[in-house]
């Protein structure tokens, strides 16, 4: 039995997780900032913990989407960026 998606109702918070490596979260930082002045999301931007051998950093990125197309771009773009390992 398949069980059932939740419904998402738009316009909503959307919140991104992305483990970057951290000698490179400035590069990361400055790649969000060019992707917020091109796309206009409105992201929100704060530094989670750090691994334990502080080899990689967590930053959290939140905006308002529309629908989950856009959710789905944003994702696409974040992901892109220099020094992004994978994204929650």
């Amino acid at each position: 039995m398949k069980k059932a998606e939740p419904e998402i109702k738009f316009p909503c918070l959307w919140e991104f997780r992305l483990i970057t490596d951290s000698t490179m979260a400035e590069a990361t930082e400055a790649g969000i900032a060019a992707l917020e002045a091109k796309e206009k999301p409105g992201f929100t931007i704060s530094r989670g913990e750090a691994s334990s051998g502080k080899k990689y950093l967590a930053l959290r990125i939140s905006c308002q989407v529309d629908s989950m197309e856009r959710a789905k771009f944003l994702a696409g773009e974040l992901g892109k960026l220099p020094g992004v390992k994978f994204m929650i």
